[in-house]
């Protein structure tokens, strides 16, 4: 295998760019909910403190930061962060976050990462550490190898692998949408190839999670919605039929889900 086969299976192209960004915008109140992790708390952290691979004079760049609770943890360790996200109202909470906290030295721009010209942006080789954790900004040969290229030392890539949504999964089935590889379980097997054959020997960890989920029915109609419209396109109809499933399933207006994975967090150094 060649690393142009990579570039040719290792592909994804986001069906609906407008429901993914109003799905992640609905998530940014709850997103912005948080207080800053540190190393004694935070696997990632521990991870990049164990591995030296964060330093006073460093710079780093978090694709898909969501509402900067990474990049401001790293902002007191490092000279200088710069946070990316597709979503406007993630930026928007990074931002309060920011200011709330005292931060001088992160600064958050709204960017879709599949999109992005590195050249153009000036950010080839630009960074000490670049991070990529649980984003879909990185789901392709393409956008992987820019999250590489924009690094000059250290690469850090975390995705939900093994994952079950009890909930989507049950849609899925009644929307008759197949169920194939997930996504991560893709990702961090063609990164991890990508690099091997460059003779770049990565290393990953793998942390057992289990999220319980709680969303209105509202937020949880319109998040299994756009969710699905990820997969294909949907009729009017079958939005409804969501939206009465979601309807029936709720508890005292609510919707819950137990959420099963594995965080397998890949990292390796150019």
């Amino acid at each position: 295998m060649q690393l142009e086969d990579i570039r040719k299976i290792w592909t994804y192209k986001e069906r609906d760019v407008a429901s993914s960004i109003e799905m992640w915008d609905s998530m940014a109140t709850k997103f912005g909910e948080f207080e800053l992790p540190s190393s004694s708390n935070n696997t990632l952290l521990k991870l990049l403190e164990e591995n030296e691979m964060l330093q006073p004079e460093y710079t780093v760049l978090d694709v898909g930061c969501g509402a900067g609770k990474y990049s401001l943890a790293l902002a007191k360790k490092c000279q200088n962060v710069v946070g990316l996200d597709l979503s406007s109202k993630m930026i928007g909470k990074a931002k309060i976050k920011k200011e709330e906290i005292g931060i001088q030295n992160a600064e958050f721009h709204v960017c879709n990462w599949h999109e992005i010209d590195l050249k153009q942006m000036d950010y080839m080789g630009k960074f000490d550490l670049v991070i990529a954790n649980m984003t879909p900004g990185v789901r392709n040969a393409e956008t992987f190898e820019k999250l590489h290229q924009a690094s000059r030392g250290y690469c850090v890539l975390a995705k939900p692998i093994k994952r079950t949504d009890p909930v989507s999964d049950e849609i899925r089935k009644m929307l008759s949408i197949e169920r194939k590889m997930e996504t991560g379980d893709k990702d961090i097997l063609y990164a991890f190839t990508f690099l091997w054959l460059q003779g770049i020997l990565p290393k990953i960890t793998y942390e057992p999670r289990i999220w319980d989920n709680k969303r209105t029915v509202d937020e949880a109609s319109k998040l299994y919605v756009n969710r699905m419209k990820s997969y294909r396109e949907l009729t009017s109809d079958e939005e409804d039929q969501i939206k009465k499933y979601v309807l029936l399933i709720s508890e005292d207006g609510f919707v819950k889900e137990k959420v099963n994975t594995i965080i397998a967090t890949m990292y390796w150094k150019k």
